[in-house]
């Protein structure tokens, strides 16, 4: 029987453990899988490590062991060093937000448990990234326009990226922010003042896997574009800290 998907998280913090015994500080598990929204075959699994040290002779320790685990179809632990884990909050204070909102300790102390975000930073880093996704997806929607099966292929893969926005958005609007990609939308869409059906239509091909073929003018494709683009108003409009 296939493994589950804690199960399989649990065995990799294990491996780090057996790995980085002196220099393991905290193992996290975040994203989709601390949210309980892990799709298989969807989903990879997130995994935030901190060390004592992260020099080159510590990290190629585990080099083997992160090759396995991205042959298993996801991303190499994110690893920092516990002393500048403590000092980057202004630096990746959309990351820290999101993991903070859900996340699984799976070895050592809650490193989440001090932390606090500022909110102009947020401001910030939110205006930057949306806006620089939105010109990102006016790139690949002139590139794929007149090939539907790609265009397809853009919007769900921009999807998850969005996603994280919208839930930094609704953070920043002081909202109660949810761990359901549907209430997210939902409540974006009434913030924001978009129509939430082409994400949702976009979101249930993602779960199923299934490929969306979409003209360029199609409501589906002009609606999520219009969405990104109300987002970015509305995140424009936000008053500094």
């Amino acid at each position: 029987m296939a493994k589950s998907y804690m199960e399989r998280a649990n065995a990799f913090a294990g491996r780090l453990r057996d790995t980085y015994a002196d220099v393991l500080v905290s193992v996290v598990l975040y994203g989709s899988a601390a949210r309980g929204e892990f799709e298989e075959g969807v989903s990879d699994l997130n995994m935030l490590v901190l060390l004592r040290d992260t020099g080159p002779a510590t990290l190629r320790r585990g080099s083997g062991m992160a090759r396995e685990w991205a042959k298993q179809g996801n991303p190499p632990p994110l690893i920092l060093g516990a002393d500048e884990w403590s000092r980057s909050a202004d630096a990746f204070p959309i990351e820290f937000a999101d993991i903070q909102a859900a996340h699984r300790i799976l070895h050592g102390a809650d490193p989440f448990a001090d932390v606090v975000v500022d909110r102009e930073h947020l401001r910030l880093q939110c205006e930057h990234e949306l806006k620089g996704k939105q010109i990102q997806l006016r790139e690949g929607f002139l590139l794929t326009a007149e090939q539907p099966k790609e265009l397809g292929t853009l919007l769900v893969g921009s999807f998850s990226t969005f996603l994280v926005l919208f839930r930094t958005v609704l953070r920043l609007a002081g909202a109660p922010v949810s761990h359901d990609a549907e209430d997210t939308i939902a409540e974006a869409a009434r913030r924001v003042g978009f129509d939430p059906e082409p994400l949702r239509e976009i979101l249930l091909a993602r779960r199923a896997k299934t490929p969306i073929k979409p003209k360029a003018d199609s409501p589906l494709v002009t609606g999520y574009l219009d969405a990104v683009a109300r987002t970015v108003e509305f995140v424009d409009r936000l008053p500094a800290a």
